[in-house]
């Protein structure tokens, strides 16, 4: 299992779009698809946009991912079990921000709309990719948004997907949580902008 399927699907859009020196931007596990997707069709990206990317979420020798084994497996087995209850669980974690409960129960509801058999072929493919020899192949500018509390994608795992790609930098948000995007839409979108203008 892995995501160049999903880094392929992105080519073959851009392509039919004619896209040239393209932004992608992708957040969470989509970071990595668009890390795949500009090795493969450098010239179609000028920038990538990385939010809160991680190279692999298992622990290994010598790398932080954040999560051993055992905690991957238990989360495929309780998402293959109680796919609702699962959601609800764990959206309002990786959201993060417990002050404002209504991002929890955005998420939740995301998660509660997806087909339970994609959620998890998708969750599997995702927590046991391992993309860390793909990082050295990026040959476009980079910009890696991390935020400082995130239990899906720690500083730790930011900062080597920064230092592994070549030219690439990392700003911190003040942001917490894993969707910045919805906790902080106005930070990551000033931190773009200095990026891509």
């Amino acid at each position: 299992m892995s995501l160049f399927g999903y880094a392929d699907d992105v080519v073959e859009i851009g392509t039919e779009l004619g896209l040239k020196d393209a932004v992608f931007t992708g957040h969470s596990v989509s970071s990595m698809i668009g890390v795949l997707a500009a090795r493969k069709a450098s010239s179609m990206f000028g920038k990538l946009v990385l939010v809160g990317p991680s190279a692999r979420y298992i622990d290994d020798e010598g790398y932080v991912g954040g999560f051993s084994a055992k905690q991957i497996e238990e989360l495929f087995q309780f998402l293959e079990a109680n796919h609702m209850g699962w959601s609800t669980q764990m959206a309002p974690m990786i959201m993060g921000n417990p002050d404002r409960p209504e991002l929890g129960q955005e998420l939740t509801n995301s998660f509660c709309r997806t087909d339970p058999e994609i959620a998890k072929a998708f969750a599997r493919v995702t927590f046991t990719s391992d993309n860390r020899k793909d990082l050295a192949g990026v040959a476009v500018a980079t910009l890696v948004l991390q935020r400082s509390q995130d239990i899906i994608a720690s500083q730790e795992v930011g900062e080597f997907v920064n230092r592994s790609i070549p030219n690439s930098r990392m700003i911190v948000l003040k942001a917490t949580g894993h969707c910045p995007n919805l906790s902080a839409p106005e930070e990551v979108i000033a931190a773009m902008r200095t990026f891509v203008a």
